[in-house]
């Protein structure tokens, strides 16, 4: 073996390191969010949570139902009220006009509150005289239902409670008990009462409404003779009050002078044309102060139209010329030309002085402007002031005046208001009616209002469904098994190869996967090894000669899917060997009966036997088997000496398919490398019960960078569960095509 020419990838047992790709499988694949609810997803995880879902719906239905049978049993005893009453009012109003109408919405409202005031209740308690009768003082303190039971049986007796503080406790407890609501747009109360009693449920109702009857007829008359005393004393402060208020206004009048109120209107004609002036006079004021302020700009104006300095910019203009021609004749230190522009000089200079001139008088005349003005609005502004003062004085002695008019105005309506109730409310005093008629007395219930088994059934089922519906999504959620071949490659980032199904779910008698294919060769369990294989062979065209076959921890069912394929390819007429590179278990060997009296891959690797000697034909499919027959020592390893990367180039030469049996990944640092050396690598994971984060660890240790190609295989599938569980999945249509496979 030594003298072969082998590949660079098996020369010594050093591993040959490719440039790593730009994005390395084992990284989860990014799916794209979807727009809208998947309801195909959650009808996956219904089904495959379908019996948590019924044991919680279910169980929440049983307790509706038990907590159900242990509620006391109320009745409901009802009495019908409608209302009638006068709708005058208690206060003095003398545009108020009496007539008998039924009452406002907001006063039926208020008419609810009273039947539910604690004032109410008392009546009723002292009427049905309910502080004296122990039953219903021991039930009302005491509890009623699963509270009373456990009570009863822990020997716990109610505590004995003050008189005061007894009656404000049953009439909580009554107020608790009672509703009162209007019936509908009628002007009617609806009076309900319940209680475990049915006969006292009626007595309590009739009881509030003959107690609300009569207390109308007990509070209007108690009212009026209140009111008519008020009244009286009212009416005499008020007579008093008026007469007082009307003295007061004769003698203001006579004490300013005011016979009418017209004294004041010279003084307003005269403050308001002061107004208009000061007005017109403050406008001119901002404008001259405007034009004094922009005085520059209106001298510059100025001294551009000046005729003066238009005449000596003129002789500017005859003298530039001049300079202009003698410059282009003489130098510049000739006699003329210093003469010529001397007097350019001087008549810069006079230029120059009479714009000074013309600015300052443009300026001097608009200050003058704006200071005469100024003057003109302070002096109006002096007289507007005295007038006004004035006609304040005049308007003080009249604000008095309209005052002590109001006063005696009001306190003259006030008392005659006073005095037109007065008369109303005594001419009504002892013609009281009620406010209230009986439609309908409260009858003794038959059947009991509360509990109502349907209700808490349909609602144990409404609050089960969503704990199941929930605690489904929980659980799934949580679940970290891998169910179908998105999820593999969705939280892995492995290409999914395809599902192994277990042999009971298609119907294949025995135990033993690759003895199948021997008796059920039609099987739906090898027609999915066979897809496995071309699932392989299309992702490494290239090289798809050496296949490994691993998993991530002891117990997934490698070897039988190592087997399997191998039978699968040597049933089909290719040239295929198996080794057993599983030094702990050699479940491989063990599964073809290797004869441990003869060499196997230990004498091979160490050179001991020839390739004929160590490995023996499987008389089931003519597939050849190099199994380990005597066992490695603990410090041997497959690639030492490079012998085993040798093993395989010469297998390669010989055979069309060679699979390896590996060790699992996890426990078993030597498998890694052997992967590298391959051209394909399976990893096997047990459906459902093979946790992902499992394999996500063994996906870490593995030279992902190295390996050509590697996928993962869901081995033994419950077909008839995937059916309901593996949405999206081929699995998933199995019943339609299950009968595709029965050929024998």
């Amino acid at each position: 073996m030594d003298k072969m020419n082998l590949p660079d990838r098996y020369l010594g047992n050093e591993l040959a390191v490719r440039a790593t790709p730009a994005n390395l499988p084992g990284a989860p694949i990014q799916a794209v969010a979807a727009d809208r609810l998947d309801l195909r997803f959650l009808l996956s995880i219904f089904r495959r949570r379908f019996r948590l879902f019924v044991t919680i719906v279910g169980t929440a239905v049983v307790i509706a139902f038990l907590f159900t049978l242990k509620q006391p049993k109320l009745y409901q005893a009802t009495v019908d009220v409608v209302m009638n009453k006068f709708s005058g009012e208690i206060v003095p109003d003398s545009s108020e006009v009496q007539s008998e109408s039924p009452k406002r919405s907001e006063e039926v409202d208020t008419e609810l509150k009273i039947i539910k005031s604690q004032e109410m209740a008392a009546q009723v308690i002292d009427r049905l005289k309910l502080v004296q009768d122990r039953e219903f003082v021991d039930t009302i303190i005491g509890g009623s239902g699963i509270t009373a039971s456990i009570k009863d049986l822990l020997g716990i007796k109610p505590p004995a409670l003050p008189a005061d503080n007894l009656k404000r406790r049953l009439a909580d407890a009554m107020l608790g008990s009672l509703k009162a609501d209007r019936m509908e747009t009628a002007y009617a109360i609806r009076i309900t009462y319940t209680n475990p009693d049915p006969k006292r449920s009626a007595q309590i109702a009739n009881a509030f409404a003959a107690s609300y009857s009569e207390s109308a007829v007990r509070t209007k008359r108690a009212e009026n003779e209140k009111t008519l005393a008020l009244l009286r004393t009212r009416i005499e402060e008020l007579r008093s009050q008026a007469q007082s208020d009307f003295g007061a206004v004769q003698n203001f009048r006579v004490r300013n002078n005011l016979l009418s109120a017209q004294a004041t209107q010279l003084a307003e004609q005269e403050a308001a044309a002061y107004g208009q002036q000061l007005a017109t006079a403050r406008a001119a004021a901002a404008a001259d102060r405007g034009r004094a302020n922009n005085a520059s700009g209106a001298g510059a104006a100025a001294a551009v139209n000046s005729p003066v300095i238009q005449s000596l910019r003129a002789q500017r203009a005859t003298i530039s010329v001049r300079i202009a021609d003698l410059s282009g004749r003489y130098l510049d230190d000739h006699p003329d030309l210093v003469t010529a522009r001397r007097e350019m000089a001087d008549i810069d200079g006079q230029i120059s002085t009479e714009i000074d001139r013309v600015k300052s008088g443009v300026n001097s005349g608009y200050a003058s402007s704006a200071s005469a003005t100024s003057q003109q609005v302070g002096s109006l502004q002096g007289n507007l002031s005295s007038a006004r003062a004035a006609l304040a004085a005049n308007n003080i002695a009249l604000v008095g005046l309209d005052d002590l008019n109001r006063k005696a105005q009001a306190s003259q309506t006030l008392y005659e208001s006073y005095l037109s109730r007065y008369r109303e409310v005594l001419a009504q005093s002892g013609t009281e009616r009620p406010e209230a008629r009986l439609l309908s007395s409260a009858k003794v219930p038959e059947r009991p209002s509360s509990p109502n088994m349907i209700l808490n059934l349909a609602l144990g089922l409404v609050i089960g469904t969503l704990l199941g519906a929930g605690s489904a999504i929980a659980v799934e959620t949580a679940y970290s098994g891998l169910t179908t071949g998105d999820e593999v490659e969705g939280r892995l980032g492995i290409r999914y190869l395809g599902g192994i199904p277990s042999l009971v779910s298609v119907d294949v008698e025995g135990n033993d996967p690759a003895q199948s294919f021997i008796t059920d060769p039609g099987s739906a369990y090898a027609e999915s090894v066979r897809g496995l294989l071309a699932s392989v062979r299309q992702s490494n065209k290239a090289r798809s000669h050496v296949i490994a076959v691993t998993s991530a921890l002891p117990g997934e069912g490698k070897t039988s899917l190592a087997a399997s394929i191998t039978r699968a390819a040597a049933l089909a007429g290719e040239a295929v060997i198996v080794i057993d590179c599983d030094l702990v278990r050699c479940t491989l060997s063990k599964r073809f009966n290797a004869n441990i009296s003869r060499p196997g891959l230990r004498e091979m690797i160490h050179g001991e036997a020839k390739l004929g000697d160590a490995m023996f034909k499987d008389p089931d499919s003519n597939a050849m088997i190099l199994p380990i027959t005597n066992s490695f020592s603990d410090s041997e390893r497959l690639l030492e000496k490079g012998n085993f990367h040798k093993l395989i180039a010469v297998l390669r030469e010989h055979f069309s398919l060679i699979v390896l049996d590996l060790a699992p990944i996890l426990p078993v640092a030597e498998t890694r490398e052997i992967t590298s050396l391959v051209d394909n690598v399976i990893i096997s994971t047990l459906w459902r019960k093979t946790s992902d984060t499992a394999v996500r660890a063994a996906l870490k240790l593995l030279p992902l960078h190295i390996i050509e190609d590697i996928g993962i295989t869901l081995n033994r599938i419950d077909m008839k569960k995937q059916v309901k569980f593996g949405d999206g999945d081929a699995a998933f249509y199995y019943d339609k095509y299950k009968n595709y496979y029965r050929r024998r």
